[in-house]
């Protein structure tokens, strides 16, 4: 005969406590709401899309952060030409906001030259050298200018000062000191253009005649250098003109359309130019040049111009021109332009500057984008 086992009701007891324990837990995990968010979350979570509607439309245009990223002359013109219908499109006025806006200009006269470090007498008269302790005349001759990263900038550079007096004067007295002036080694009194230059602000350049394609029926003058002669014969040219003045950041080819795309040739002269601690500014008389490719093999400070404003001088081309150069600043955070010292170019000039504070654009003088412009 078997026992039967039985269940102690105390036993029993505690199973039903458990059991209805584990009931009510599960029910409460699976009932419980989420935590509501801290208020400054909520706030700051409804901020973030009225931000973002409001952000300048500039703010979604692609700069180059590389100012040596090479680009081919039809990707420069293509992205140029993509970039101004961008403009037309979101900023029809292409204004910034108030706060935004950047200061017009400022005046300042600038150092006396030369420093005596910087240069010494030759048989044709004084020229550049290096100073001590790393001095260079394209930092030493300088204009101080507010770095504004941010900004895109323009340079201008006025040339043929000294071939005419009464414009010469003109330019320097009116345009805004950041402007620079670029000295013909023709003229006259040249230092006294560059000093009084000086005096209102303005960095000087000295202009070295090179050969162009269709020479001699475009001749540049007397000491041109050129692209069939021996390195001799263009160093006893080029230190001709370096000597005509002191004080100068640097120099621009004037003409050179073969001199510059001719390696053998523009090579020795950019090596010379460095050595002396000079800024070359290749006027790109044509797309061929290899100037601005070798300089920066060197190491060497140049700039590089991107539209001729007053080779038609009237009003719409001008404006024209200067719209263009605004678009290339926009596009690749900075640009050149070369004019001349007609009257009606100094009053487009002066009357255009006064507008670039309100586009967000900052005027400096050439040696502010050393090395910031894209190389083709």
């Amino acid at each position: 005969m078997t026992r039967r086992r039985t269940i102690s009701p105390l036993v029993a007891a505690w199973v039903l406590v458990l059991v209805s324990f584990g009931g009510l837990f599960v029910w409460l995990s699976l009932t419980a709401e989420e935590p509501l968010p801290e208020p400054a979350k909520v706030a700051e979570e409804q901020e973030k899309p009225a931000e973002e509607s409001h952000k300048p439309a500039s703010e979604n245009i692609i700069v180059l952060s590389d100012p040596d990223d090479s680009l081919s002359f039809a990707e420069e013109e293509a992205n140029a030409k993509a970039e101004q219908e961008l403009q037309k499109e979101v900023i029809p006025e292409e204004t910034a906001p108030q706060s935004e806006q950047i200061p017009y200009t400022k005046f300042m006269s600038l150092k006396k030259v030369p420093n005596p470090g910087l240069v010494m007498q030759s048989r044709d008269g004084p020229l550049p050298v290096l100073g001590p302790d790393g001095l260079v005349a394209w930092q030493e001759y300088a204009r101080p200018h507010e770095d504004l990263s941010i900004a895109p900038r323009i340079a201008i550079i006025v040339k043929g000062i000294g071939l005419n007096a009464e414009q010469s004067e003109q330019a320097i007295r009116t345009l805004p000191g950041e402007m620079d002036i670029a000295v013909t080694p023709y003229g006259r009194e040249l230092q006294d253009w560059v000093d009084l230059g000086r005096e209102f602000g303005h960095e000087a350049l000295l202009l070295v005649p090179m050969e162009p394609l269709n020479y001699p029926e475009n001749d540049p003058g007397p000491h041109t250098l050129m692209a069939g002669y021996s390195k001799r014969d263009n160093m006893n040219r080029l230190m001709w003109v370096l000597s005509r003045v002191t004080g100068y950041v640097g120099v621009l080819n004037e003409m050179g359309s073969k001199f510059t795309a001719a390696e053998n040739a523009i090579h020795p002269v950019l090596e010379e130019l460095h050595g002396r601690g000079l800024m070359f500014v290749d006027s790109r008389s044509s797309r061929y040049s290899v100037a601005a490719r070798y300089a920066r093999r060197l190491g060497m400070p140049r700039a590089i111009n991107n539209r001729y404003i007053d080779n038609t001088v009237n009003e719409e081309e001008i404006q024209t021109r200067l719209r263009e150069l605004e678009t290339t600043a926009r596009t690749y955070g900075a640009a050149l332009g070369i004019a001349r010292p007609f009257p009606l170019t100094i009053e487009q000039l002066d009357a255009w500057a006064k507008t670039l504070p309100g586009k967000g654009i900052q005027l400096v003088p050439v040696t502010a984008i050393a090395n910031r412009q894209p190389i083709r």
